[in-house]
């Protein structure tokens, strides 16, 4: 590289060189002046200390030699001490007064002195910054009474003189250290900018000529030689991988054209068969929806490689597709299913605060995106629905996800009422609203308010369709209401489970001690750590409902601190809590236990994250969500496990 190059990648703006030479640059400069700064307010001090101290102990010493002279008015002894002054070229002027004030004798320039000493009063030299001039009134005394007072008056310019050339020498000292510095700091730089500068020369080079053969760059041996050697073998790779592409494109190619005569001769047979879709869609859901996750996958993985604006365009166009197309398969695939008569309703206590909780984390932040008010409407009870949470939860995920959809201005609410026997779930919105004629129509398959473009975007139009049949398929109907131009309700009714009748059951079979004999898992005392209030709530009531007994705390400090931690039979801990996290809490209580201790981790992270933030736990992990049956079900293992050892 040329002097010419080298000028020009040091001022070039976007070189990594301009960065650093400016950070160098600042770091130097902010020292120097740090140095001249903190040098500078040393030197005041010390220039103020020998002012004061030298006219001090001059007027001291003319004082001491003038007492006499003043006691017997001797103006002329008087003088003869105040020519003492002479060695002191900075004295202007002196004098020596008498007790009564009255000036006896004087030194340099009288106008400068006061006639009559009483106008002044004893004083320490007043020093400010470059200051011309300074005065000092120091009394005289004999036998510890006054008898008189020295008054001098001082120039101050040989002071500043010598402060302000400690200064400079200072600055220009630190000045050459910071040169010195920041061209040593230049020749090294060099010799990391010079190969990253020809990495990306020769990574342009490879991305514009499409030629992945590697370059031959110097490598050294130290880290940058490190990435030089790594790009090089990643050039070899990418061209193995470019050619073996190649050959499999050419085959893909013959494959396709085969499989399309194949798939021709097949539609006949295809369109015989298209009775039994439903139930064939159903039973192959899994199988349909793997390959939509691995082209994904390959998508997303094509995305994060150096690609030309074209390829990106044509990545972003096939990332868009690909999720219509997993969006607009699920949609069928739920249809194909209910049709079919595949899925199958497993009722069970639902608590309501767990549902809402589920609902918020999903749709809050869509809400929020949008400027909208997502909010929820709930009895101050608890509400425990009868139904299949699954089912019940794509219902309401569909009829939110329309109403957040189709609001653009006010807010969504999602409402939980009791009704008798049920409970009555609403969804409120002030979208665009539904027209009267249309709402017959709303849950016919394809059928797609304010959108009669068809525009992939706004979604198939099979969501309300899927909504009539879960609700159907949960024992109730939809219902909708709503006003064009003002927004529109939807509401379903859910059985509740009849929980005052089973705890009126379990207090008939409890025997004297109180505990219930039909359930295993009765008179645990389980600790539950959840800082959310409603994770924590739906935890107490699932573990409660089965006998167990209960305690939450929003953090394990908190735990830690209440004794009737220590005497728990097992612990439900949330991994990500404010300040001590779970897993710290479980091996702080395992060492104040005299023996193991059954716990479990919940956490929400995903496993990668899990375990970069505890790479060996030690712990029973499950991820959230987590069903009841999963988490009573590692329960009931590690209770029974630790009976049997």
């Amino acid at each position: 590289m040329n002097s010419r190059s080298r000028t020009h990648s040091f001022i070039d703006r976007r070189s990594i060189r301009y960065p650093l030479a400016r950070l160098i640059a600042s770091t130097v400069l902010v020292a120097i002046g740090l140095a001249l700064v903190s040098d500078a307010i040393l030197l005041l001090d010390n220039v103020r200390a020998d002012i004061r101290r030298n006219m001090t102990s001059a007027a001291n010493a003319a004082g001491s030699a003038a007492s006499a002279a003043v006691v017997f008015r001797n103006a002329k002894a008087a003088r003869e001490v105040l020519r003492m002054f002479e060695a002191y070229p900075e004295i202007e002027a002196a004098a020596l007064y008498t007790n009564e004030g009255v000036r006896l004798a004087s030194y340099g320039n009288d106008s400068l002195l006061p006639a009559d000493a009483r106008e002044i009063a004893p004083a320490t030299p007043d020093i400010g910054l470059l200051a011309d001039t300074t005065i000092l009134r120091v009394p005289i005394e004999v036998d510890d009474a006054p008898a008189g007072t020295v008054y001098l008056h001082a120039r101050l310019e040989s002071y500043w003189h010598t402060y302000l050339t400690s200064i400079a020498t200072t600055f220009l000292v630190g000045l050459s250290a910071g040169v010195l510095a920041l061209i040593l700091a230049m020749r090294f730089l060099n010799r990391i900018i010079q190969p990253v500068r020809m990495l990306a020369e020769a990574a342009n080079d490879a991305r514009l000529r499409q030629d992945y053969i590697p370059r031959g760059i110097p490598a050294a041996d130290n880290e940058i030689g490190d990435l030089v050697r790594n790009f090089e073998a990643l050039l070899a790779e990418v061209e193995a991988g470019r050619k073996s592409l190649q050959s499999q494109h050419d085959e893909l190619e013959r494959l396709v054209a085969d499989r399309t005569a194949e798939l021709l001769a097949a539609k006949e047979a295809a369109d015989e068969a298209n009775t039994a879709k439903s139930r064939f869609l159903a039973a192959a859901s899994h199988d349909l929806r793997q390959p939509i996750h691995a082209m994904r996958l390959f998508q997303e993985t094509l995305s994060s490689t150096p690609l030309n604006d074209e390829q990106r365009r044509i990545t972003d166009y096939l990332a868009l597709s690909t999720r219509n197309l997993g969006e607009i398969l699920n949609a069928l695939l739920d249809v194909s299913r209910l049709d079919g008569g595949v899925m199958k309703p497993h009722p069970e206590v639902v608590p309501a605060y767990a549902l809402l909780r589920d609902i918020e984390a999903e749709f809050a932040p869509l809400a929020l995106a949008k400027g909208l008010r997502f909010k929820f409407y709930f009895p101050n009870r608890e509400l425990m629905l009868f139904t299949d949470a699954k089912l019940l939860y794509s219902l309401l995920r569909n009829l939110i996800d329309n109403a957040i959809k189709y609001t653009h201005s006010g807010g969504v609410l999602v409402g939980f009422r009791r009704r008798r026997g049920s409970a009555l779930i609403q969804v409120w919105d002030t979208g665009i609203g539904i027209a009267p004629d249309h709402l017959g129509t709303i849950y016919d398959e394809y059928f797609q308010v304010g959108n009669p473009q068809r525009d992939r975007t706004q979604g198939l139009g099979l969501g309300l369709a899927i909504v009539k049949r879960v609700a159907r398929l949960l024992g109730g109907e939809i219902g909708c209401h709503s006003r064009q131009g003002k927004g529109s309700t939807f509401e379903v009714s859910v059985p509740l489970a009849d929980v005052a009748e089973r705890e009126a059951d379990d207090h008939a079979s409890k025997p004297a001690t109180g505990i219930a004999t039909s359930s295993p898992f009765a008179g645990m005392r389980v600790v539950v750590i959840e800082d959310d209030v409603m994770a924590a709530l739906a935890l107490e009531l699932s573990l409660e409902a089965q006998g167990m007994n209960a305690t939450t705390y929003p953090s394990a400090e908190q735990a830690l601190a209440d004794a009737r931690s220590a005497q728990a039979d097992f612990y439900v801990v949330d991994f990500r809590l404010p300040g001590l996290n779970g897993k710290q809490f479980l091996d702080e209580m395992q060492k104040r236990a005299q023996q193991p201790i059954k716990a479990i981790l919940l956490t929400g992270e995903t496993r990668q994250a899990m375990l970069d933030s505890a790479p060996s736990p030690g712990w029973k992990v499950l991820f959230k969500p987590i069903e009841s049956t999963a988490l009573l079900a590692e329960i009931a293992a590690q209770s029974v496990s630790r009976q049997n050892s």
